[in-house]
């Protein structure tokens, strides 16, 4: 039997921190931070409306309290990697997930505003670190053969998060408890900190590059795209540039967002480095990548809320439709690898977009106020097909045409393209829906005024109310075919661009060229 001594001493020796890297737990740690980002961003916004009822706010208390959330990421993201070479990647891990447990623990109990203000900043600053940190720690940790799978997992999370979430907010919503749309990071936090703890070493504090920093620029660019990003979160709920304070947010924003360029391009002693821009591919695949938010909007924007304001469909009962996509990505994804061992990645990329953009335009010419979840299943089962193959093409352009030296590079540009792109995509869609509905509402009401017999067979010759209900919801559907067509133009835009991406070096992702 085993002496209590040596019991003792084993479990002491699991609590130890790392002495040397261990590649399979830091890819576990980074690639768990990486999911619960994505998932807890959308497991926030699909239950926003029922945690408004929860902690007694108002719609504007609401959105500022989302765009709180969100906009926090942006002031860690852009500098996490370089943080990581001055603290170590494990204290820029374990600290953040610590405090990202506390936060969402405590924030279900809370009930002043303000502090539950703080609390959503704390939680948005915390769930920034990770995005940045996995593809560049996922790189070093494995061996080039395993690099595909690593890119796999990281274009898979973007599924999981934003479909699954759909499900599992109806759930805690509807039959859990909705608490646990915090608790469930609670639990993942000190999970990701023991593993970083276990993964990585912690090294001494470099406090040379410490003094050497350049934080008056880290903190204007950072500032730049959390206001901008902000300014247009807020700006459907506040009216745009009839509110001052989205006003302020934009017009800022984008002040300091020029000169904090102006200093990055000026400064050699600047927190980030431009050179990997003067790659053509790199350029042009980042450009695609910020144009992927709008891409993606069909299955995490357009379908959803279609279902929710024509079909007036909760989450729980929208769930299928979003499990039936996240298991097309999944069955999928290992058929992407295999194919992107053995093609050019730059064929995946222009097969995805190619999926986007006709699947786009066949919902455009054909959905109806009578489409429901069945309808759409086909579609946004090649909607995932197309957004598979596009990252799975994407993502090995980015790594492959950059330069490792450039490693921090990596992970700076690329969560940019993840959640700044995304965010500003989401207000302006937002923006075109109202609009496009707005135009529609007043054209269809002119017809029935003028008698047009079109318009009056389609309102059935109702009552006025009942007109006017059904041509507000004929012009939200024409709104909605509009956000399609508004996808696929930019679909088109994609394509163009992609088809100037040139021939990557030879490298381990590079599949064998034919003489």
């Amino acid at each position: 039997m085993p002496m209590p001594g040596n019991r003792s001493l084993s479990v002491s020796r699991f609590f130890l921190p790392a002495r040397l890297p261990n590649p399979a737990l830091t890819v576990t740690a980074v690639f768990l931070g990486a999911f619960l980002t994505t998932f807890q961003g959308r497991l926030f916004s699909m239950s926003l409306a029922d945690l408004r009822g929860q902690f007694g706010l108002d719609v504007i208390e609401s959105v500022w309290l989302s765009t709180t959330a969100n906009a926090a990421q942006l002031l860690t993201m852009p500098i996490t990697v370089w943080l990581s070479l001055i603290f170590g990647p494990a204290r820029v891990i374990i600290v953040p997930s610590l405090c990202l447990a506390l936060a969402t623990l405590v924030i279900p109990f809370v009930h002043g505003y303000e502090l539950l203000l703080v609390l959503h900043l704390v939680m948005g600053l915390c769930l920034g670190v990770y995005l940045p940190l996995t593809i560049s720690l996922a790189l070093r940790s494995l061996t080039p053969q395993f690099w595909l799978l690593a890119m796999a997992a990281y274009s898979l999370r973007v599924s999981f998060g934003t479909d699954i979430g759909v499900k599992i907010s109806g759930l805690y919503v509807d039959v859990i408890d909705w608490r646990w749309v915090y608790w469930t990071a609670s639990i993942i936090g000190p999970l990701i900190a023991f593993t970083a703890w276990k993964a990585l070493p912690i090294p001494p504090v470099d406090r040379g590059k410490l003094r050497e920093t350049d934080w008056g620029g880290m903190a204007m660019f950072c500032l730049s795209l959390a206001m901008l990003f902000a300014g247009c979160s807020l700006g459907e709920t506040l009216g745009w540039f009839s509110s001052g304070v989205v006003t302020a947010c934009l017009g800022a924003g984008a002040i300091l967002l020029a000169i904090s360029v102006a200093n990055i391009l000026l400064n050699r002693e600047a927190f980030v480095d431009v050179t990997p821009l003067a790659n053509h591919n790199v350029r042009t695949a980042l450009l695609i990548a910020c144009l992927y938010a709008v891409l993606m909007a069909p299955t995490s924007l357009l379908v959803p809320n279609f279902l929710a304001a024509i079909g007036k469909l909760k989450p729980l009962q929208t769930g299928t439709a979003s499990l039936m996509v996240f298991a097309t990505y999944l069955v999928l994804t290992p058929t992407a690898v295999w194919l992107a061992r053995r093609v050019d990645a730059r064929l995946l990329l222009i097969a995805g977009l190619s999926i986007i953009t006709f699947t786009s335009a066949c919902c455009g010419a054909h959905i109806s106020n009578e489409w429901r979840t069945d309808q759409y299943l086909p579609a946004l089962i090649l909607f995932a097909a197309g957004e598979c193959l596009t990252l799975m093409g994407l993502i090995p352009i980015i790594v492959v045409n950059m330069n490792p030296l450039h490693a921090v590079a990596i992970g700076f540009y690329a969560p940019l393209a993840r959640l700044f792109a995304p965010g500003i995509a989401s207000g302006l869609m937002s923006a075109a829906l109202r609009i496009s509905a707005d135009t529609h509402g007043a054209m269809l009401k002119a017809g029935v005024e003028t008698g047009d017999p079109a318009m009056l067979q389609r309102a059935a010759l109702g009552s006025i109310s009942n007109i006017a209900l059904i041509i507000n919801r004929e012009a939200t559907v024409l709104s909605y075919i509009d956000g399609f067509y508004l996808v696929f133009w930019v679909g088109i835009l994609a394509l163009l661009l992609s088809a100037t991406l040139k021939t990557a070096p030879v490298n381990p992702l590079t599949p064998p060229r034919s003489n």
